[in-house]
């Protein structure tokens, strides 16, 4: 092992290899940093270069790209609560709250620190398990692969926003149903495609991440016309400079043991094929949400939620190099990409590769260990510079991130139904947010929902219902499972009856939507006749293609109807006290409880809550990062802010008809020019000019180098009549 491992190192050290690894870096810091590409796109455009390579510079290229792009992910994740990979979702939870308090270099630094040691502690496992990876990967079959699934759909909902069981089930449903779109794996029948033959491949994650996250991130931020941190909470330059390494040796200190733990869970889950590439993130945070001596913070800006999140970025990677050296297994899209490269240069993935190059998956080691050094480093010192973009107001960035997910979703997916995705999952996203679904659970329903039919049709046609006694580690798996999940049935007893009648008394009485008791029964009313016409049309597939799809729909709909039915309830109780509240409403002035008087007006003294930030109305200040020289915006009510949030989404729509009439480049220009004229919040002529001028010219500038770089295709309807 020792003479593999000086050997491994030692081909790193020629011109060309060395070369191609910092350019395959930059490369995928690049990428990383730009909400919807990712890791898989970059390594795609590798490639086209790799033909004329040898196999240690090729290998030096590609994983280079993949190991520079996971702490570059977490960089828009933490700054703009857009993460720059789906993969970075969980650190959003932690990452975006220190950010809001002015602390994003530290939040950074974290990450960073996170992402370098997890990565190092993934490198030793990975040199401790290259002998044994054969007989770990032989742990985990069909029934394993499934229950695998449904503990990690438990684990990532119970951890996240959602406190309600029936929400965390709606949401696996949803993301589980979004999946099942496209050709079936099995049968080859296209479902839910309705004869669109873009759908036949399915909805993909990337249009999906941005719309739920990027644009419904970016209507917040305009409906409230703030920058991502207050304006007095941002320190400058050399305030930033302070909080990083602070930040460094507080995860050293504090927080290696979410670190350790971390890093472990993510590349012994790197080993599962079909999964680990994708959940290891999601599923770590969860655990360290349960077992983190500084459980309680998580979710509210905890520096451990951070640590738990990041220091699986890396580590999963070096681990799924396993099952995709040693058998040609790969556990996620980037190891699915790579084994490609690997035929491009002539390598066949499995037991004779590593006898025949011993020392490659050693050369592979090193490639991950200094790429993420480096990427890390270069991040740190960016991160002064970096940390300035949370100054910036909503209504500014709102046309650049809108055009940088037009166009990323297009190069994706190469079709332009993927840009239309981005503006429908905008729109689904901010009601799910407001209504605290669990974003996480449908995210890992929609990745992992095809891997799941897969795995249980193979689990009944191998085993039967016999698997039970087959497959003991299957059985720990769901018993782990129902176990969280009656924990989080009796968590969620106690709260969510009164909360729901509650929401309902106080509608009625101040017109208080914190609960939004309008908009739950009707996203429930929307979710069940969804789920009923999809099950209605899972029936007429052929059994084998629609039955699994059947029956989670139809659990759906009972959870939506269940839902329904509380609602129900609740306005009958609302009733019984209408009596009192019309009594209360009669008089002219009301006693507070802290008793100051007040108007009897229920706008008046209405409280309300976006995205559980609560405030009152007419009270709220919207002057965070107003340009200097101008006034600060008005104070907004909470209608004013709902109708801000409709006008964004509006916006978003424009900007994809747009490029859909006139192409990327004239399209989303004349739009962003046209936002920046009239809605970017600018009270005179002048400063409407001095930011549509220079927006304009870097949207078209992102235009044109996508364009050119990717040869997209779509000029625009009109153009090409």
């Amino acid at each position: 092992m020792g003479s593999n491992l000086a050997t491994g190192l030692g081909h790193l050290l020629s011109l060309q290899a060395s070369g191609l690894l910092f350019l395959g870096l930059l490369v995928g810091m690049f990428m990383g940093v730009l909400p919807g590409l990712g890791v898989s796109l970059a390594l795609s455009l590798m490639l086209p270069f790799l033909y004329h390579l040898g196999v240690v510079p090729a290998v030096a290229l590609m994983l280079g790209t993949l190991a520079g792009s996971y702490y570059a992910a977490s960089i828009p994740a933490i700054l703009l609560n857009t993460p720059g990979a789906p993969e970075s979702f969980p650190t959003t939870l932690d990452g975006f709250p220190m950010a809001q308090k002015g602390q994003a270099g530290r939040a950074l630094a974290i990450s960073a620190t996170s992402t370098l040691t997890g990565g190092l502690i993934g490198c030793v496992i990975l040199v401790a398990l290259l002998q044994l990876a054969g007989r770990l990967i032989d742990v985990f079959h069909p029934p394993e692969f499934a229950a695998i699934i449904i503990l990690a759909l438990v684990l990532i909902g119970g951890s996240g926003e959602s406190r309600r069981v029936s929400k965390i089930v709606l949401s696996g449903v949803l993301g589980f149903m979004l999946a099942f779109v496209g050709s079936d794996p099995i049968t080859g029948v296209e479902r839910f495609t309705f004869s669109n033959t873009d759908l036949f491949s399915g909805i993909s994650v990337v249009p999906f991440a941005l719309g739920v996250f990027a644009m419904t991130q970016m209507v917040v931020m305009y409906g409230r016309k703030t920058a991502v941190a207050s304006e007095g909470s941002l320190g400058g330059t050399r305030e930033f400079r302070r909080q990083v390494p602070g930040g460094v040796r507080e995860t050293l200190q504090n927080h290696w043991p979410d670190v350790v733990r971390s890093a472990v869970v993510a590349s012994l889950l790197g080993l599962v094929p079909g999964i680990g590439g994708f959940a290891s993130n999601f599923i770590s945070y969860s655990i360290g949400r349960q077992t983190s001596k500084y459980r309680r913070d998580f979710g509210k800006g905890s520096p451990a939620g951070i640590a738990s999140a990041e220091a699986s970025s890396l580590s999963k990677e070096v681990g799924s190099l396993i099952p995709a050296v040693a058998l040609g297994i790969p556990s996620g899209l980037g190891m699915v990409i790579f084994i490609a490269g690997l035929s491009i240069l002539g390598l066949q993935p499995g037991p004779t590769l590593i006898k025949t190059n011993p020392s490659l998956p050693y050369t592979m080691m090193w490639v991950m260990a200094i790429g993420g050094l480096v990427s890390c480093v270069v991040g740190l010192l960016l991160t002064p510079w970096l940390s300035r973009v949370t100054s910036i107001r909503g209504p500014v960035l709102l046309p650049v991130i809108s055009a940088l997910a037009v166009i990323g979703s297009f190069a994706s997916v190469t079709n332009y139904l993927g840009v239309v995705e981005v503006a429908l999952f905008a729109v689904v996203g901010l009601v799910m947010r407001k209504l605290n679904y669990s974003l996480a659970a449908i995210t890992i329903g929609l990745v992992l929902g095809n891997t799941f039919a897969d795995n249980v049709h193979l689990t009944m046609s191998i085993y039967g219902w016999s698997f039970v006694t087959k497959s003991p580690l299957a059985d720990v798996f769901l018993l782990i499972a129902a176990v969280m999940l009656v924990a989080l049935v009796r968590r969620g007893s106690n709260e969510s009856s009164p909360s729901l009648r509650g929401a309902m008394i106080a509608f009625a009485k101040d017109g208080s939507t914190r609960d939004h008791p309008a908009l739950e029964p009707a996203t429930s009313a929307v979710i069940a006749g969804v789920c009923i016409a999809y099950t209605i049309t899972a029936l007429g597939y052929p059994s084998q293609a629609g039955r699994l799809p059947a029956i989670i729909s139809s659990i759906g709909a009972a959870t939506a109807l269940y839902r329904l039915g509380r609602w129900a309830l609740a306005l009958v109780a609302l009733r019984r006290v209408r009596t009192e509240l019309a009594s209360l409403k009669s008089e002219t002035k009301l006693v507070s409880p802290d008793n100051q008087i007040v108007s009897a007006d229920p706008a008046a003294n209405s409280t309300s809550a976006v995205n559980g930030t609560s405030y009152n109305a007419g009270s709220y200040d919207a002057g965070a990062g107003s340009e200097p020289g101008e006034s600060k915006p008005l104070q907004m009510s909470k209608r004013q802010v709902n109708f801000r949030e409709g006008v964004a989404l509006v916006w978003i729509f424009v900007l994809v008809v747009a490029a859909y009439l006139f192409g990327f480049e004239l399209g989303l220009c004349a739009g962003v020019a046209g936002y920046c004229l009239t809605s970017a919040g600018c009270q005179t002529l002048k400063s409407r000019l001095a930011l549509a001028v220079p927006v304009s010219a870097l949207t078209f500038g992102i235009a044109y180098l996508f364009v050119t770089l990717f040869h997209l295709t779509f000029a625009g309807r009109i153009v090409n009549a």
